[in-house]
């Protein structure tokens, strides 16, 4: 059973024992208001009765000792009082009746003129009986007022069975009422349960409503203060993810020049029959690209990962230039294109083994865009570090995404050539370190050029 039935069933059993409790005391209530009024109404008919009928005698019949016309003279004079429910009573027996029932028999009254009330029900009627005893000219007389009241308690009756109704009516108005109050307040919570199931299949960006500010808006508040927590806390864990993939996806695109690099000295170490002097060059080589490799392992796992400082001073941009185009020249020479290298700078703050890390991704990214036989040229200028190609280009909606990791341009080219769609990622982010930003230009079949713009870090 859902809430608002609940709440509703329980508001509802509420209201009617409230009406039935009320409505049972108010009758209750009424119904002996009503028959004592009556009473009193017959008590004061029969009390008026007995005065006037006793003043009337005694002031005509005072003096009187016929028996026959005394006998006379009361029946004459309670006549000139009486009414359909009034009667008589003498020694001798019923001096005036109206009414089929003897009174006397249903209510003895003793000889005093104290006032008696009985009410029976006769048959199938209510029958109200109120009597005292009178004594005048030395004899006692018994007055009686006998009502039917059955027609009271019929309209009690009736009364009540349109109280019923009324109640009825108001009752189940009231119930309309509370299910729809009820619905209406349960709204918050139904929503808040709309809410609660969308982030559960991974719409973290929804929120509740706060309409108002009772429990349910505090309620909603609340939610909405949790959910931001598990958002901020699902972002959190999903960078996490996503740099430790970056990690490893850069650690191994950055693998690939220094390993073609001493894969070639090895091959050579290996298969040809070299001078000691060629076999110490190639050792020296193979040994500093395997310390490159190890700085540049752990500071990519400072940037990517770990996101610690990176130490930046002033560098040789030319002695960058040169180890840059070592590391890079066997593969180059493989794919028949040349490097064109010209520093009009000499010192730039710098991570060396980062900005080495970007311009080599620079550079492989433009020979993977150029023809055998093209050249690449690599330039230093002001506070700009440029790569430049004669290649393919980039079409212009591609280059806002260009350093989004893992997109690629070209995806057929893009497998053919072993790309990851990283390099550019990383570029990116070893820009951002050194507060530089990069500066795209590119046209199709015209060639790319990349420029790296230093802010804070200018020519020193």
């Amino acid at each position: 059973m859902k809430l608002w039935q609940k709440v509703s069933i329980a508001s509802i059993s509420v209201l009617l024992a409230v009406v039935i409790t009320c409505s049972t005391l108010l009758l209750l209530q009424t119904k002996d208001n009503i028959i004592q009024l009556t009473t009193e109404q017959a008590q004061t008919e029969q009390w008026n009765l007995s005065v006037s009928f006793s003043e009337m005698v005694q002031y005509y019949l005072n003096n009187e000792s016929n028996p026959a016309v005394k006998r006379s003279g009361i029946n004459y004079c309670f006549k000139r009082f009486a009414t359909h429910s009034s009667v008589l009573i003498g020694k001798e027996g019923t001096i005036y009746s109206a009414v089929s029932i003897k009174p006397q028999e249903i209510l003895p009254i003793n000889n005093n003129n104290q006032q008696k009330v009985i009410l029976r029900k006769i048959g199938d009627r209510n029958i109200l009986i109120v009597g005292s005893g009178l004594n005048l000219l030395n004899d006692n007389y018994y007055i009686y007022t006998v009502k039917d009241i059955t027609e009271v308690y019929d309209s009690i009756t009736a009364m009540t069975w349109r109280f019923v109704l009324i109640c009825g009516v108001g009752v189940f108005a009231g119930t309309l009422l509370i299910i729809g109050l009820v619905r209406h307040a349960n709204k918050p919570l139904i929503q808040l349960k709309d809410i609660t199931r969308r982030i559960a299949v991974g719409e973290y960006d929804k929120r509740a409503q706060v309409q108002s500010k009772d429990e349910a808006g505090e309620l909603a508040a609340d939610f909405n203060a949790m959910a931001d927590a598990v958002q901020n806390h699902i972002f959190e864990l999903e960078e996490t993810a996503k740099r430790q993939q970056l990690f490893i996806g850069g650690l191994t695109h950055e693998f690939k020049t220094p390993l073609t690099s001493m894969i070639i000295h090895s091959d050579t170490l290996l298969s040809a029959d070299l001078s000691k002097e060629e076999a110490q060059n190639s050792l020296i080589h193979i040994h500093t690209q395997c310390r490159w490799l190890e700085r540049l392992t752990q500071k990519l796992l400072k940037l990517i990962t770990l996101k610690e400082n990176i130490i930046i001073k002033p560098e040789s941009v030319k002695t960058l230039f040169d180890d840059v185009v070592e590391s890079t020249a066997e593969t180059f020479s493989e794919r028949n294109i040349t490097i064109k290298s010209e520093c009009d700078i000499d010192f730039l703050k710098m991570d060396y083994d980062l900005m080495k890390s970007l311009l080599i991704n620079l550079i492989d990214n433009a020979s993977k865009a150029s023809e055998p036989g093209q050249s690449i040229t690599l330039r230093a200028y002001d506070n700009v570090l440029e790569v430049r190609d004669n290649g393919k280009g980039i079409p212009q909606s591609e280059i806002k995404r260009i350093t989004d990791p893992f997109h690629r341009v070209d995806s057929s080219r893009s497998k053919k050539t072993g790309g990851s769609g990283l390099g550019l990622a990383l570029v990116k982010r070893i820009a951002d370190v050194h507060n530089a930003h990069l500066v795209i230009d590119s046209q199709l079949n015209n060639g790319t050029t990349v420029k790296v713009i230093f802010h804070d870090a200018l020519p020193c």
